[in-house]
């Protein structure tokens, strides 16, 4: 991972370098074919930075919604709500760490008494011992429509990009990851797989089983 960081890093001053020359010699479509292809390496590289990241989070998730107060134990807490609300058995040993996320939303407009309360209902970071206990959660998080808690997978900042950009794209009805991928539902009915980078029209389409 550093040596990709280290690499796209350099790519993009290889870019710098090639916008800022002026010599008159060069070709000003020649500049550009450079520039062009360096950045196209550039993506290359932090596509397979961002995938390597999204693989070392295959066994995590994030919960929002579920409180909890300042002397509990955040894994007993997450345990017991995987068991009751989701129906998946697992044991105290299933879940490596779990700790809240700091909500950095300011306070305003909360009453003292609820500051007070130590009550926190941001998200969970969760990491599971196995990646099978993981997606038995992950499959029941149906159980949770209409409720004030959701589960979604642990992604990448680049990987949220995409799925934000998806969401605010009037082709697409809806989206979701699944084992670090994005995919999306075109309101045409189409299913695609999307990457960073890529539009709508280049992306992968997914053949329904």
């Amino acid at each position: 991972m550093q040596d990709m960081d280290d690499y796209i890093r350099h790519l993009e001053a290889r870019i710098d370098s090639l916008e800022s020359k002026a010599a008159p010699s060069l070709d000003v479509s020649d500049l550009n074919q450079k520039i062009d292809a360096v950045a196209c390496e550039n993506r290359r590289y932090a596509v397979a930075a961002n995938e390597a990241e999204q693989y070392g989070r295959r066994n995590n998730i994030r919960i929002k919604g579920l409180p909890v107060k300042k002397d509990e134990d955040c894994r007993q807490v997450v345990t017991e709500f995987i068991r009751s609300k989701l129906n998946v058995r697992i044991s105290d040993s299933d879940i490596e760490i779990a700790h809240v996320i700091p909500n950095r939303a300011p306070a305003t407009g909360r009453s003292q008494s609820q500051q007070h309360s130590r009550e926190r209902k941001d998200v969970i970071f969760t990491r599971f011992q196995e990646r099978a206990v993981r997606d038995k959660v992950i499959r029941q998080r149906k159980l949770l429509k209409d409720t004030a808690f959701t589960i979604v997978e642990d992604l990448t900042s680049l990987n949220l990009e995409v799925i934000n950009r998806l969401k605010n794209t009037p082709e697409v009805d809806k989206t979701w990851s699944w084992n670090g991928h994005i995919y999306a539902l075109l309101r045409n009915g189409n299913k695609i797989k999307m990457k960073p980078f890529q539009t709508i029209a280049n992306c992968e389409q997914v053949i329904a089983s």
